[in-house]
């Protein structure tokens, strides 16, 4: 009855929600040659207009896809961030915020951009990692133990969005919860920190206990307030634990930012499932409030892989990026000088009669992902040729570079993807310099 039942929903017309088509039920899709609709095939995305013509010699090595600036010099472009990594130094601190769906979870392919960034640029830790919850116990970057945290997330109910951190995230701690963080191996800079963060909010004091690599705890109190608080951990750090002896339902934890004392953080906030519609929820105060501690100079955005289907249609795709485009000036109001880079969804296939093919509403997809940040005036990165064009994932399912969903990387391919993108970034470092220098 189930399965007759899915058999004749594929019969249905095509339904739609809020201006998006939704997609359609297909049982044998796996197995049914891919048949486009003509109208779909026909439908081009426009494409927007080339950033303005350089006046010198471009940096661009072969193989490294370039990192195209629409902002023309203007606030939200890549200027910011390529000034503060051209003039890195055991002085400055680095913040990167990378949002993004299930492409990233898990710290996949972010740990290693982390890892080129800090290699290069200075700075250790693995930046923001949350109190708890489902994704804690397969992020290889930090060793996460704690008890009495209860996790509210954007993707489940009950949630109450105004308590939301920026991770779109928060926790609840009972009276004498604890969380610990300790260090690892995994990458080279993730072993030890300088200082660690812990954000929170409460309306009463709070006493916090603190305890650094296993030795004596150290209480720190903080009075109530309304806005987000903070309680710094400094030295070097192996390992550090919080404790909340008197915690109770109206205290919201937030999350702990593991960094070196200068150089690069990169704070991944991934969320399964998301289309990226609901970071524009976050509390614009919270937004401000963590920035005055943690003032992001580079804003990564990549989202789509839930979004549309493979034969999605140019209205698909601009109903899409005109919502997420929502989101994207949300961040940006909150973190004016921020750089903002749009990252495209990432390269996927479906098997079809002529064996496994580009998923083409994906394609498209992206060239309208362009077309949105070259609206907004801020960067744009192609995530289909950072891995090779499209059906480039074909290729990183037969090396063992990806799930065989052919949508999801594993650390292998993350790893790639990750180094190729370091290389686009360090292009753009050096076009930024030559452009400055002939000025």
């Amino acid at each position: 009855m189930v399965v007759a039942a899915l058999l004749a929903m594929h019969f249905l017309p095509a339904l739609s929600f809020e201006g998006m088509e939704l997609r359609p039920v297909n049982l044998l899709s796996d197995v049914l040659p891919e048949v486009e609709d003509e109208a779909v095939v026909a439908d081009v995305v426009p494409e927007p207009p080339k950033p303005a013509k350089k006046h010198f010699v471009p940096y661009h090595p072969k193989g490294v896809v370039l990192i195209e600036d629409f902002a023309e010099g203007k606030a939200g472009g890549m200027d910011h961030i390529y000034e503060k990594l051209l003039h890195a130094d055991h002085q400055s601190s680095i913040h990167i915020a990378y949002f993004g769906d299930s492409f990233i979870e898990g710290d996949i392919m972010t740990c290693d951009l982390r890892e080129d960034l800090q290699a290069k640029y200075g700075g250790q830790g693995p930046g923001w990692v949350d109190c708890g919850g489902s994704l804690s116990g397969y992020r290889p970057t930090v060793k996460t133990n704690y008890s009495g945290m209860q996790e509210f997330v954007v993707t489940k109910k009950p949630f109450n969005s105004s308590l939301q951190a920026i991770s779109q995230r928060y926790y609840v701690a009972s009276a004498g919860a604890q969380l610990k963080l300790t260090g690892t191996n995994y990458k080279s800079h993730l072993g030890e920190w300088g200082r660690a963060t812990l954000f929170f909010r409460s309306p009463a004091t709070q006493t916090v206990s603190v305890v650094k690599n296993g030795g004596e705890a150290e209480s720190m109190e903080r009075g109530g307030s309304a806005e987000v608080q903070a309680i710094v951990a400094s030295g070097k750090l192996k390992s550090v634990q919080f404790r909340f002896p008197s915690a109770n339902s109206r205290m919201q934890l937030m999350g702990v930012a593991l960094d070196g004392d200068y150089g690069v953080s990169l704070d991944n906030f991934s969320m399964r499932g998301s289309a990226g519609f609901t970071i524009a929820d976050i509390p614009a105060t919270t937004l401000r409030e963590i920035g005055k501690y943690r003032p992001y100079d580079l804003i990564i955005v990549q989202y789509g892989l839930n979004a549309i289907g493979g034969n999605g249609s140019v209205a698909q795709c601009e109903a899409y990026t005109k919502r997420l485009k929502k989101a994207v000036e949300h961040l940006r109001a909150a973190y004016p000088e921020s750089s903002i880079l749009i990252a495209s969804v990432s390269d996927r296939v479906q098997r079809s009669s002529g064996g496994l093919q580009p998923m083409k509403g994906l394609q498209r997809l992206a060239v309208a992902q362009r077309k949105m940040a070259a609206e907004l005036g801020v960067g744009f990165i192609s995530m289909v040729d950072v891995m090779g064009g499209p059906g480039s994932m074909k290729e990183f399912v037969e090396k063992g570079w990806a799930a065989k969903d052919y949508t999801h990387m594993s650390f292998k391919g993350g790893k790639v993807v990750a180094d190729r993108f370091f290389q686009s970034i360090l292009a753009g470092v050096e076009n930024y310099r030559r452009a400055n220098a002939t000025e």
